[in-house]
């Protein structure tokens, strides 16, 4: 009979994921090594932890499962005397066919991204509010295949993702707008080349309210954005519109107040969304800052009067998109992918990943690893799973020449 040399771990592992309620039948002849079972079992328990939250599925985490137990089975079994076998009651569940031995055993999960190298140490990511939801996918399902790469991930803002390159504090800056000119003028300065940045996915920045809200099957022109946000009103409305009623609607609406919620100044929303929809004006002091993306979407879904604007992968069901134009008599867009890649939706805009790579040197393992991870076919999945826009055959194969 052929021994398999596997932990209690393992086995409660398998029979959780095939549904049994009892343990399968196995013969144990000898543990392993205490510090290869224990490093075993430190990588089902991650295994299991990543399906318990979604990032691999039930099928995925049993291959993997299965494939470290396959691997254990092959260790070379110590010549001390047996113990009487321990023969569990149940009848085994079918067994999985093992896949070729990966190295490391997750790589099993997807074709579509084969590592070159396998990474280790660390990857750092400071920036972007908006892009946090995205990047943690992607250090998430990028981990599983070099599992000795330690994450850490701070989404604060894209004012920060420049000053943490500058200091070495990060390997990556996910920005939602491009590096300012003074923000390259430094980086320039400190290294003497320029920074790489990188488009990796396309947003549709969404003016949110109410679902219930008569505009968001009619819309609103920029100008009329433009007066509900902004105290300096650069695109030409007369007046600041603070009732609903101010822009037609009747009923309760006719004199209910506009709520208006935003992001504070160190988001690049903000400041893509000062100068792209107000035309470069200021916003009203009566604009409720919100520290994250997802506390605006939150506040709208709150308040039957309440208007905000966030980037699209926030989007929920308490909340509607308002279609937009960009002057009056010109035909109101709804944000969507086609829209967003064809530009007629106003507040469409790439989202970038912005890297300290001296063009004169190769580019670091961890650094071609990673891109052409985000970059693939399984990067822009996660890209799409997010709610944001994978880029382009066309975007895509420009952007892939920045990395040669």
């Amino acid at each position: 009979m052929k021994t398999h040399i596997v932990s209690v771990a393992a086995v409660s592992a398998l029979v959780l994921l095939n549904g049994c309620q009892t343990p399968a039948p196995v013969v144990v002849r000898e543990t392993a090594a205490p510090a290869r079972a224990a490093a075993r079992d430190a990588e089902i328990a991650r295994i299991l932890d990543l399906q318990e939250r979604g990032v691999i599925s039930d099928a995925q985490a049993v291959r993997i499962i299965n494939a470290l137990v396959t691997e254990g089975a092959s260790a070379p079994v110590s010549s001390r005397p047996e113990p009487a076998p321990m023969v569990a009651a149940a009848p085994a569940p079918t067994p999985i066919a093992p896949v070729r031995p990966p190295v490391p055993a997750a790589s099993v999960l997807d074709d579509r991204y084969r590592p070159t190298v396998v990474v280790e140490g660390r990857l750092r990511s400071i920036g972007s509010d908006t892009m946090d939801l995205v990047v943690a996918g992607w250090e998430k399902i990028f981990a599983l295949y070099h599992p000795k790469l330690r994450i850490l991930h701070e989404g604060r803002g894209t004012s920060t993702a420049t000053p943490a390159l500058l200091e070495n504090q990060s390997d990556i800056g996910p920005m939602s707008r491009p590096m300012l000119e003074a923000e390259a003028a430094r980086f320039r300065e400190r290294f003497g080349y320029d920074a790489t940045q990188i488009r990796t996915a396309l947003d549709a920045l969404g003016v949110y309210v109410h679902p219930e809200n008569p505009l968001a099957k009619t819309g609103l022109t920029l100008a009329q954005v433009d007066a509900i946000f902004s105290a300096t009103r650069k695109r030409g409305e007369a007046e600041r519109l603070a009732t609903w009623g101010q822009l037609g609607l009747g009923a309760e609406w006719a004199n209910a107040p506009i709520r208006a919620y935003g992001r504070n100044r160190a988001s690049g929303t903000y400041g893509f969304f000062r100068d792209t929809a107000l035309g470069k004006g200021e916003f009203g002091e009566w604009v409720a800052e919100q520290a994250s993306s997802a506390n605006v979407v939150e506040k709208v879904e709150g308040d039957k009067f309440g208007i905000g604007f966030s980037g699209v992968g926030y989007k929920t069901d308490g909340v509607a998109m308002v279609p937009l134009a960009r002057e009056a008599g010109a035909p109101f867009v709804a944000p969507a992918e086609e829209s967003a890649l064809d530009g007629s939706y106003p507040l469409a805009r790439p989202l970038l990943l912005a890297l300290n790579r001296n063009p004169a040197a190769p580019m670091s393992d961890l650094q071609r690893e990673f891109m052409a991870f985000v970059l693939g076919p399984l990067g822009q999945e996660v890209v799409k799973n997010e709610g944001y826009y994978p880029l382009p055959p066309k975007i895509l194969a420009e952007e892939l020449a920045k990395l040669r």
